[in-house]
């Protein structure tokens, strides 16, 4: 474990999205009325009410005390005139595979060197392969890619792209990577049809292909006049990644119990969830200690 410290201290965890996510960042005077929460300078998208989520989910599984150990006490609710603040920090979620229509694949997944990396940091506290470095490296234009097929074109919806055969050692990874999905059928997809395009063709890529979806109220049976708008969501089977760890006055016991409430159960994340969104699945990775 990082720092030389025998015990456990956080837990990573995948998102996999069973419906179409929509983690709101409020109204916007664009196209878009409701758009994602998305990083200010890359644009990927990122999901920041993991917690509030998470917590509405385990109130329901966990004692109350173990529920404020962990989470902290409810908003504006005090106990002996204090605030107990929770003995374990969430991170937002980072997007880690996105899919995008193919012809030949009917989709693929789509990631890049620096959601990759990010990743593998955080997961593998701080260390990453060398050899995984220098391929993520050889990514340097648009029109290059990595995936498991080698010298023939590639087409992400209208864009094209020229393969390039990865290597076994990142091939393992997209096999860690396979365990966030819940079938084995999407397992074995993930361990094949990931393609590692450049971090500018990924922002390109996580900003214009999400889905957009129209809206309108209806009153008395029919369509509210003026009431048209436009939400953004994250497309179904899009991968995401958070990180869950003690503070100085936490423990591993407390992580283990969130770890036995959350892991592989289907959660609900961010808004929509009446009309059917907003719905992924919660799964830790890498659990040795």
């Amino acid at each position: 474990m990082a720092n030389g410290v025998n015990k456990k201290d956080k837990d990573v965890y995948f998102l996999y999205a069973e419906t179409q996510l929509h983690a709101g960042a409020g109204s916007d005077l664009g196209v878009i009325d409701l758009p994602i929460q998305r990083e200010r300078s890359t644009k990927f998208p990122i999901i920041q009410g993991v917690k509030g989520a998470l917590r509405s989910y385990a109130t329901t599984r966990l004692l109350k005390e173990d529920v404020e150990n962990i989470f902290g006490s409810e908003l504006g609710v005090q106990t002996d005139n204090k605030t107990q603040p929770g003995n374990v920090s969430f991170s937002e979620a980072k997007i880690l595979l996105f899919p995008v229509r193919n012809p030949e694949r009917l989709f693929v997944w789509v990631t890049c060197p620096l959601a990759l990396s990010r990743y593998l940091h955080a997961a593998g506290d701080g260390k990453i392969n060398q050899d995984i470095v220098n391929e993520l490296r050889s990514i340097r234009s648009d029109d290059k890619a990595l995936s498991s097929m080698d010298g023939q074109s590639l087409f992400l919806e209208e864009i094209e792209v020229h393969q390039e055969k990865y290597t076994k050692k990142l091939g393992d990874v997209f096999k860690e990577l396979s365990h966030s999905a819940p079938i084995e059928l999407l397992q074995k997809r993930i361990e094949s049809d990931v393609v590692v395009v450049s971090d500018e063709l990924f922002s390109k890529i996580v900003e214009t292909m999400t889905e957009v979806v129209p809206r309108i109220a209806i009153e008395n049976g029919v369509a509210k006049k003026g009431s048209l708008w436009y939400e953004e969501y994250l497309p179904q089977d899009t991968v995401m990644y958070f990180v869950v760890r003690t503070t100085n006055y936490g423990s591993e016991e407390q992580l283990n119990k969130l770890r036995e409430t959350i892991n592989g159960k289907l959660i609900s994340i961010g808004g929509k969830e009446t009309v059917g969104k907003g719905m992924a699945w919660v799964k830790c990775c890498r659990q040795e200690g």
